[in-house]
């Protein structure tokens, strides 16, 4: 359904909270944003009273393209209308190729909600500087590179993400970095095992906090070196975000930070569960006190922006000891409720309604090159629009969001407020929790950056 008018509610637009009403161009475009109770423009309203207008939200961080239909579903009932996925090529795949092949994935998944693609680079080593320019031409929001994983071949070293962030920076293109620090990883493994520690809880003891903050302040190093633009990807610890505060503190380099959404509401007390494997992620879920530290620089603003990490397939972790055949894996699904989720718990503590919507809509839109069309209430933006009524509820279940995963470390919960509809380019996606049923083809599309 093509919705004409959201009506009654109150706007949370470039200006702050404004009570209005928000019109629909047949080009599925914002075409004024009117003082309210005027006549009811066309035959199909949103009635928005007693709720906010919101953004569609926009998550910056997804593993999606395993399954690009499922994942954009549970985006859809979620109220993110703009997902940015990974490519994730194949172990030896050209970066290049990778984006095309994902493109193609996605126009023929013709999914729920629009997708975007930053490039992972499979092997750094390959990339050369005609690769990010070809990567950016293609529409790639970014360029991902990893300080850790060796024995998958993605490891990027020092000297190489120097080269990598130098080109970047001539171009034009930020580098998201994975902060782990491979060397340190393998060491505490080894001494791991040889301490008789295996399995899952080997995995998350050889990755404490030390381990992200390390390289946290080698890639700080090298942005300020090269002048580029490094987004720091899913920051789990006081000490990282601490470190990003004094970079800026200082203004030697342009830094971006994230955190997602299971380092601020979940904790490692999880890992001594039974069903421990679950919550099994990376960086791993840390202490209260690390979440804490989180949420402060959220409010205070060094962070810029909270995602999900979705993992719409987990990764399989290598066998503890090798040989055995025992794997676990690890990885979270969260697209779908990133928004609810933090909603609830940010307004609980005290965070303004304006700056939630600009972590999780504004902040990333514009980070990668989709602002103003994404992240924002205004006239010429496209209308993806989340309806949200504060005083409903959202309980959380394995069902609600039908990624297709089969479970959900949120399962359970409760959340205070609730998306009464969620619109993307004015088409009616999702109401109430469900998914609109227009038939099995979605309104998305692909989602390239603006050169």
């Amino acid at each position: 359904m093509t919705i004409e008018s959201v009506t009654g509610g109150t706007v949370v637009g470039p200006a702050g909270l404004e009570r209005a009403d928000v019109l629909i161009g047949d080009d599925g475009r914002v075409a004024a944003v009117v003082p309210p109770g005027g006549p009811a423009a066309g035959d199909h309203v949103v009635d928005a009273s007693g709720c906010y207008v919101l953004p569609g939200g926009v998550d910056p961080h997804c593993h999606a393209m395993s399954a690009v239909a499922d994942a954009a579903r549970a985006a859809a009932v979620g109220g993110t209308t703009t997902v940015l996925s990974f490519t994730n090529p194949d172990q030896g795949e050209n970066a290049l190729s990778c984006l095309q092949r994902r493109v193609g994935a996605i126009e023929e998944a013709r999914p729920a909600v629009d997708i975007g693609l930053h490039a992972m680079a499979g092997d750094p080593e390959q990339l050369s500087r005609g690769d990010i320019a070809a990567l950016r031409q293609a529409g790639a929001s970014a360029i991902k590179v990893f300080l850790a994983y060796r024995e998958l071949g993605i490891m990027c070293t020092t000297e190489r993400l120097y080269q990598l962030m130098t080109w970047a920076r001539e171009l034009g293109v930020i580098v998201q970095v994975h902060c782990e620090s491979g060397p340190l990883i393998e060491c505490l493994h080894s001494a791991g095992l040889g301490a008789g520690t295996d399995g899952l809880r080997l995995f998350y003891e050889s990755r404490p906090p030390e381990v992200e903050e390390e390289a946290v302040a080698r890639t700080i190093a090298v942005a300020a070196l090269t002048g580029a633009t490094a987004y720091l990807v899913h920051l789990s610890s006081a000490g990282a975000v601490a470190q990003v505060r004094l970079a800026r503190q200082k203004s030697r380099a342009r830094v971006l930070a994230e955190v997602c959404l299971h380092h601020l509401v979940l904790d490692e007390s999880l890992y001594g569960r039974p069903d421990a494997e679950r919550f099994l992620v990376v960086p791993p879920l840390r202490s209260p006190s690390d979440a804490q530290a989180l949420w402060r620089a959220v409010s205070e603003g060094t962070v810029d922006a909270v995602g999900s990490d979705h993992a719409q397939l987990r990764s399989l972790a290598p066998a503890e000891p090798p040989g055995t055949g025992e794997g676990y894996r690890y990885g979270l699904a969260g697209v779908g409720a990133r928004l609810p989720v933090m909603l609830a718990d940010g307004l609980a503590r005290g965070l303004a309604l304006t700056r939630l919507v600009e972590l999780l809509s504004t902040a990333p839109a514009r980070t990668f090159g989709h602002y103003p069309r994404k992240g924002v209430v205004a006239a010429g933006s496209d209308a993806d629009l989340v309806v949200f009524d504060p005083a409903g509820e959202t309980t959380i279940t394995p069902e609600r969001f039908d990624d297709g995963t089969g479970d959900s470390v949120y399962s359970g919960r409760t959340v205070q407020g609730r998306l009464r509809a969620v619109l993307l380019r004015g088409h009616l996606i999702a109401a109430d929790g469900a998914l609109v049923d227009e038939g099995e083809a979605g309104h998305g599309l692909y989602l390239p950056a603006p050169e």
